[in-house]
């Protein structure tokens, strides 16, 4: 969004101005009071949480102003700073998307609407333009606040604009369609899920297709739905072309055949243009979903070729589907539940499919299904006997005695159903129940991926796991936004495969927590967040110039650091036909990358006024900010680095992000933080050195634990692992086995360490630490026994060994340690 003054937004919303204060510039809105970015404006909406409880909270964060309604004025304190009263907050939120939208006259707006399947194909009509540069909303943002959120984040030099859209009562798509103006629709499908809040089927597509009603004529209208009742009525709705995916003058997908975990297809393409693919998902639901974003991208102008290279290269997001296969070879497949018979349907088929040819499908219902009618359980237990689900477990929720009843019918063919009155005794008969080559499926809560019965039986299927509490970093981005100011922009830094967890978990987290930036090293780790759906400003640190037309292509900026950079810079951006924005790094003094100070001036007054290159930021790195004994080389490297911002400034640039310092920078030396600071490590609750310890209060939200896999009852004299250098001195010692070696990231060297914890214990290593596995003394810990967790390093369940001590102990850094872990290694995030 560009920038706007307060009075422009309240002339905008159709508000007045209370309490104003000294004049700032509105660059972005946001909804959370503690995940601000520099230029806010809070909307204090109603809900489950009032936001005008958090009104004070949001300004003394930072934020410019607050969106408030008009009867609550009198509650607020006029002392706070300004605030915009409104009959109703929302309406005021879409009114400022409305005016976005108005802006964006050279964006072409695509949106996505119906019953399942629209983020899968929202996600893969992105994937497969890579010679467009694209905007998605992202998510699942498909709600009367989400897509006014998607459409105010939509960056006004796009070409083209994917908005998914949902309506889940009457007049509610009206309502979106007027954010979107699109000026094209795709509609996916139309299940039964919705269909008890419109009365019938039809009113329930009639309400979908007003997306469509004011398509100009010129526009078009994709159908995946083969229902030809809906297709006519969306042939009397919208005046623009009609067309179904699969048409002759669209791509085709025929599947031939099941490959693993992977589908073989036949990808036919207009002009005669035709292709055998390995297409990475073995869901036929999937595939028409690709198909249907094949279609769209070919209406957009995508040519044949280029299509078949992007499908070629296309991975279908892990969005709904999460999958762990245990080591006695039975799959655990977390779904976000839906009772709708065609998302069900290829939620087991797609599980099915996974683990070939053997084995039973099993059916874990994790969430209560409030609100399930007694319809929609007779159709939910008719597609489970369809799909030949042989067991099914739930809980004693009313809405599961319907689909157990539904189920066990004596004229059905019944399916045997174990209801069960908590999670923790069902997860316990499932984790028992699992056999070989089974699949669970677990219909999981759609606000969590992770039940308590699921995490269990992931779990049972990964010994040793990284925990990553989102919570905690969310709560590290806050603290670090009071450190800084509200002035000062927050990069989180998220290469390295975000410190060795998840980059595109983070990410989303950390846009969720207001960050403004996000930071990689590599073009292929920004390619990822942007398949993955990341919209966020993205730079990247270390691309080299191949990676150039790459970058323009998915709206990554480079930081320049190198002449060569620079001429493939502005070679790639005049071949582009549009400027690109580049970071210009400075090396101040540690001498890793980057322009010396005199260069550096020098290549700024290249840059200004350039034809192809816009200057948008300004950048150095510190060597010893963690060293209070380097300070004085600290303040060296900030002097030249602020030479070169000085001459930036006497040569006219303006708008220039300056910005050198990382974590321990940021909280050691404030004359540093400039206009933004980048965090990776602070991220975690991890702190650089001693020397911050004391002046930033983060909170730690890492663990690496792992699970006793056996004991052993050693005798005086009998030595354990390679080298045999633990040796039982006594009798009555007792050492246990870890599933977790030094290819899982505990280093032979960690025996430095010491010792881990068990259940709070401390328990020594015992003897050399090998691939797979070590070994510990739990001589004198009788509650230590086989399934027992051991904490090696970080938080988790109350207890702490912290990383910094650990990597210290080794003689290396956190850093390290983290970026270490393994493959094998399970990832579990949590809300705690």
């Amino acid at each position: 969004m560009d920038p706007v003054s307060v009075a422009e937004v309240a002339s905008i919303v159709g508000g007045t101005v209370h309490f104003p204060r000294e004049e700032r510039e509105v660059g972005s809105v946001a909804i959370h009071s503690d995940r601000l970015q520099a230029d806010s404006l809070f909307f204090a909406l109603h809900g489950a949480t009032d936001g005008h409880r958090f009104v004070a909270r949001a300004l003394a964060n930072g934020a410019i102003a607050a969106v408030v309604a008009a009867d609550r004025l009198d509650e607020l304190p006029s002392d706070a700073g300004p605030l915009i009263a409104v009959a109703d907050p929302l309406a005021a939120l879409q009114e400022m998307a409305v005016w976005w939208r108005r802006q964006l006259t050279a964006t072409t707006f695509v949106a996505v609407v119906g019953s399942n399947g629209k983020t899968l194909t929202k996600d893969a009509l992105v994937g497969l333009l890579p010679g467009h540069t694209t905007y998605a909303s992202p998510g699942s943002y498909n709600s009367q606040l989400g897509v006014a959120l998607s459409v105010l984040q939509c960056p006004a030099d796009v070409p083209v604009a994917v908005i998914e859209a949902a309506a889940t009562e009457p007049g509610e798509m009206a309502r979106l369609a007027r954010i979107v103006a699109p000026d094209a629709v795709v509609f996916t499908n139309l299940g039964s899920r919705s269909v008890q809040s419109f009365g019938s089927r039809e009113e329930h597509a009639r309400e979908l297709l007003t997306m469509a009603a004011g398509l100009p004529a010129d526009g078009w209208l994709l159908m995946g739905e083969t229902d030809p009742g809906v297709r006519q009525l969306a042939a009397r709705i919208t005046k623009a072309r009609l067309l179904a995916a699969g048409d002759a003058a669209l791509p085709r997908l025929t599947r031939l055949r099941h490959v693993e975990r992977s589908s073989l297809v036949r990808a036919t393409l207009p002009g005669g243009v035709e292709e055998d693919l390995l297409v990475a998902t073995p869901s036929p639901e999937v595939l028409s979903d690709l198909e249907l974003a094949m279609g769209a991208a070919t209406l957009l102008g995508e040519a044949p070729d280029d299509l078949l290279a992007a499908v070629a290269d296309y991975t279908p997001p892990s969005t709904r589907m999460q999958m762990w296969r245990r080591p006695d070879g039975a799959t655990v497949v977390g779904e976000l539940a839906n009772t709708d018979p065609l998302a069900l349907s290829s939620a087991l088929r797609t599980a099915r499919s996974l683990m070939g040819a053997h084995g039973r499908t099993l059916m874990i219902i994790g969430d209560p299904l409030t609100g399930l009618t007694a319809e929609a359980a007779e159709a939910m237990a008719r597609c489970l006997r369809a799909e030949n689900v042989e067991l099914v477990c739930g809980l004693t929720a009313e809405a599961h005695g319907l689909i157990e009843a539904a189920l066990t019918g004596t004229d059905r063919g019944g399916v045997p159903v174990h209801r069960f009155p908590d999670e923790d005794r069902m997860r316990a008969f499932v984790a028992t129940e699992l056999r070989p080559d089974d699949v669970a499926l677990v219909h999981v809560p759609r606000d969590t991926m992770v039940t308590d019965s699921w995490m269990h039986l992931v779990e049972t299927a990964a010994a040793t796991r990284l925990y990553v509490d989102l919570a905690a970093v969310k709560s590290n981005v806050a603290a670090f936004r009071k450190l800084v100011g509200p002035h000062t922009k927050l990069m989180g830094v998220v290469k390295a495969e975000a410190y060795g967890t998840n980059p595109v978990t983070v990410a989303h987290t950390l846009r969720e927590a207001g960050v403004d930036w996000l930071g990689v090293a590599t073009a292929d780790e920004g390619i990822a967040l942007r398949r993955a759906g990341v919209q966020m400003p993205i730079l990247v640190f270390l691309a080299v110039p191949g990676d150039l037309e790459r970058l323009v292509r998915h709206r990554l900026t480079p930081s320049v650091y190198s002449v060569e950079m620079y001429d493939a810079a502005c070679r790639v951006a005049a071949g582009s036909g549009r400027r690109l924005d580049v970071h210009l790094e400075v090396d101040s003094g540690m001498h890793r990358s980057g322009f010396y100070p005199e260069a550096a001036i020098e290549l700024l007054g290249k840059l200004r006024g350039h034809e192809h290159l816009r200057l948008t930021g300004l950048m150095s790195h510190l060597g010893c900010p963690d060293d209070p004994a380097e300070d004085d080389l600290t303040r060296e490297q900030l002097k030249r680095f602020g030479a070169v911002c000085a001459a930036a400034a006497e040569l006219g640039f303006e708008d220039v992000v300056r910005h050198t310092s990382a974590t321990a920078a940021t909280i050691r030396f404030p004359e540093a933080r400039y206009d933004m600071v980048r965090i990776g490590l602070g991220l975690y609750g991890l702190q650089p050195s001693t020397a911050t310890s004391s002046l930033i209060t983060l909170t730690p939200g890492v663990g690496l634990v792992s699970r006793i896999v056996e004991i052993h009852d050693m005798a005086p004299g009998e030595r354990v692992g390679y080298g045999g250098h633990f040796r039982a001195h006594s009798p009555g010692t007792r050492v246990a086995l870890i599933a977790a070696g030094y290819y899982d990231a505990v280093p032979r060297a960690f025996r430095k360490v010491g010792f881990v914890l068990v259940n709070g214990r401390r328990c020594e290593i015992a003897g050399t630490i090998s691939m797979d596995s070590m070994a510990i003394d739990i001589t004198g810990h009788p509650d230590a026994e086989v399934g027992s967790d051991v904490l090696i390093f970080g938080q988790y369940a109350g207890f702490s060994s912290p990383i910094e001590e650990a990597s210290a102990a080794m003689d290396t850094v956190s850093h390290e340690l983290l970026t270490q872990v393994g493959p094998r290694v399970q990832r579990i995030f949590t809300q705690h």
